[in-house]
């Protein structure tokens, strides 16, 4: 029998181990630090310039290099690491886990992570609970920390025992909270995030080909701001890939066959129907802003 989830109160507050510090992990301790969390924070981190990084910068009370140490003392442990290294760090955490603890993790997709997860646990008086905080950045590392990365952005939580001390942990960094099936989840966010990384990624490839120094200074604020995204960490984003297939596959189908039909539109169409595919999209696109309570700042 699993112990009772521990509640999250900022007045009695837990401690928090961290694993992996780079933008998401300081990003998390730095915004309950600078939103008056008082129990410890705990860091793990490889790399011995990203731990002197950490205590230097306030980022967390105490930092291991080995993670079975890092989470002794932790009643919530937050991974903050690409996907399959979750996988890894967790199966070395299991037996160090006080009972009761409750991990979780940042992960861009759930479905085949709780699927490794699942027998990790299964003989543990841990609980895993699948989350995913909608936020970022294509800056890495310790030093792009934010305290605001969280504030106002949606945070996906998998049910299950322990969800509702997880989505305390968010929303007391500012995220709104909503619950999703790992499977829905993965469907939403191949169409929402994944597509649109890839489709800047394969963008700045299209572009590049050839001769890149040539082309340089002619590639505007259009090209600087479609492609943004596809600075981001390939170490992050090769996981996200490879555990999303499926679904981005059938994006990414989706997206062919729009693009299929603008080949086509160029092809036989006129000017007008030209701007009409082109009014549509800046509809679509007005639309999905005005409607999106996260994106206001």
């Amino acid at each position: 029998m699993f112990n009772e989830p521990l509640e999250l109160d900022m007045d009695e507050p837990q401690n928090i181990a961290i694993l992996g510090l780079g933008l998401m992990g300081a990003s998390l301790s730095l915004g309950l630090k600078r939103r008056g969390y008082a129990g410890r924070i705990y860091g793990y981190a490889r790399r011995e310039e990203t731990r002197t990084a950490a205590l230097e910068g306030g980022i967390a009370d105490q930092v291991f290099s080995d993670p079975s140490e890092a989470v002794r003392e932790a009643d919530i442990i937050v991974i903050c690491v690409p996907i399959w290294t979750i996988a890894t760090l967790a199966e070395q955490i299991v037996p160090a886990l006080k009972p009761g603890a409750i991990v979780t993790d940042v992960g861009s997709t759930k479905s085949e992570l709780l699927k490794t997860m699942e027998p990790l646990f299964e003989n543990s008086d841990a609980h895993f609970v699948g989350s995913h905080p909608i936020a970022g950045s294509e800056k890495t590392g310790i030093e792009a920390g934010d305290p605001d990365l969280y504030q106002g952005r949606l945070t996906v939580v998998c049910p299950s025992d322990g969800a509702p001390m997880i989505s305390s942990l968010w929303k007391s960094v500012g995220s709104e909270v909503v619950e999703m099936s790992p499977e829905q989840h993965d469907a939403m966010l191949a169409s929402t995030s994944h597509l649109p990384h890839m489709v800047a990624a394969a963008l700045v490839r299209s572009v590049a080909d050839g001769d890149p120094a040539k082309k340089a200074d002619f590639c505007g604020t259009g090209f600087k701001d479609t492609t943004r995204v596809a600075s981001g960490s390939a170490d992050m984003w090769v996981d996200i890939i490879d555990t999303n297939r499926a679904a981005l596959e059938a994006e990414l189908d989706r997206f062919h066959e729009e693009l299929q039909g603008l080949i086509q539109i160029l092809r036989e169409g006129n000017g007008n129907d030209i701007r009409n595919w082109l009014e549509a999209a800046a509809t679509d696109r007005n639309q999905v802003l005005k409607l999106n309570q996260f994106l206001k700042k």
